[in-house]
């Protein structure tokens, strides 16, 4: 009980403390617009260093202190003061119909945008596969590859040429989604112009179907990948610098260095010697995929303007430049050859996402 009546006792204080401290603000700007200034800065720099303030009032006093400087010829204290209002309230805005020449004189002296930001971005993607070169078991020309449930040529089902019994031959898998993650952090180069780096986590996958020269006779493969990324990028904004606007669309391009931290491959047969046949093979042990890679990217996105920071959200298509399979070891693997029946064609790996994001601006306003 003794210690609930201290603490209730500290909020009443604190509460009058703070009253008292908006009351003395009050009167320092009442003080200053009758021209007595030499004693303002004592009248309300005790409640600045208390933190007895709200984060108007604060914003208020530290102009208000910038204001008496100016006015008083202390060109030290005003800059410092100067600096203590854009900490405080980085992108701060004078008003030509109130505020003097003189304040915006020093403001424009001073370093007001955000020296970088910091955006992360979280979000899922699909994996598109290129093929580049066929390869299989199978004569490929007859039989066709299914990548996520379509042919190379978009149909989710085909029929042999020739085949007098009109069998479609059918898609047996679909398409897979799986998460990503990325942090970049922005620099401006240019008006609305940023440039940008970082790190990106990626989990991805795609499915492979094929028959192998009957219906009764297929495969099915689900090949995952983890990738550890270095994207770097140039972006525009429309409006950027339009303090007013809280949406920004912008777009970008740029690429990416790629490394495979993980691959795997599950595969399953039906027909055959063996009717039911699974495995799955760790594609790096069995050096069947290329670890090293790099990417192209572009995409389209809108900022959310929350004060100095933005929500974001964005769609993004990625596409890679090698090949993913590593050809001279494309056959060496008897559980991908024997046992499923299947070799991977050369193929590229591409991809479209979507992400939701946060950017943080990062200011340290200094005397340019």
């Amino acid at each position: 009980m003794k210690n609930l009546l201290a603490i209730l006792l500290m909020v009443l204080s604190w509460s009058a403390y703070s009253q008292n401290c908006t009351q003395k603000l009050n009167q320092a700007e009442d003080d200053y617009e009758a021209g007595r200034l030499l004693g303002i800065p004592d009248q309300i720099s005790t409640c600045i260093l208390n933190k007895s303030f709200s984060t108007e009032e604060e914003i208020r006093a530290r102009k208000l202190l910038t204001l008496v400087y100016i006015f008083t010829d202390q060109e030290a204290q005003a800059e410092q003061a100067m600096i203590n209002l854009l900490k405080e309230d980085p992108e701060h805005r004078l008003d030509p119909q109130v505020d003097p020449a003189e304040l915006f004189f020093l403001y424009d002296q001073f370093r007001t945008e955000p020296i970088f930001r910091i955006s992360f971005k979280g979000g899922l993607n699909t994996s598109y596969v290129s093929q580049i070169e066929e390869y299989a078991t199978n004569n490929t020309l007859v039989h066709d590859n299914f990548y996520n449930g379509s042919t190379t040529d978009g149909n989710d089902s085909y029929q042999i040429p020739g085949d007098t019994t009109s069998t479609d031959y059918d898609a047996l898998s679909g398409r897979n989604y799986n998460i990503w993650a990325e942090i970049l952090f922005q620099r401006k180069v240019y008006e609305d112009v940023d440039v940008s780096a970082g790190f990106q986590y990626r989990m991805s996958s795609y499915n492979s179907d094929s028959y192998v020269n009957q219906l009764n006779l297929n495969n099915r493969v689900t090949n995952s990948q983890v990738y550890l990324r270095m994207p770097i990028q140039g972006s525009y904004t429309l409006w950027s610098t339009n303090r007013d606007r809280i949406l920004l669309p912008y777009g970008f391009l740029g690429g990416s260095l790629d490394y495979l931290v993980q691959a795997t491959a599950s595969g399953a047969r039906a027909g055959g010697t063996a009717y039911n046949t699974s495995t799955e093979i760790n594609l790096i042990e069995t050096n069947q995929v290329n670890r090293f890679n790099y990417s192209l990217t572009a995409g389209l996105g809108v900022k959310i303007r929350f004060k100095t920071h933005f929500f974001t959200v964005e769609g993004r298509y990625d596409t890679g430049r090698r090949n993913y399979i590593n050809g001279s070891e494309r056959y060496t693997n008897q559980e991908y050859t024997f046992d499923i029946g299947y070799v991977e064609p050369a193929l590229s790996m591409n991809f479209i996402s979507v992400s939701l994001g946060y950017t943080m601006s990062i200011y340290h306003p200094k005397k340019f």
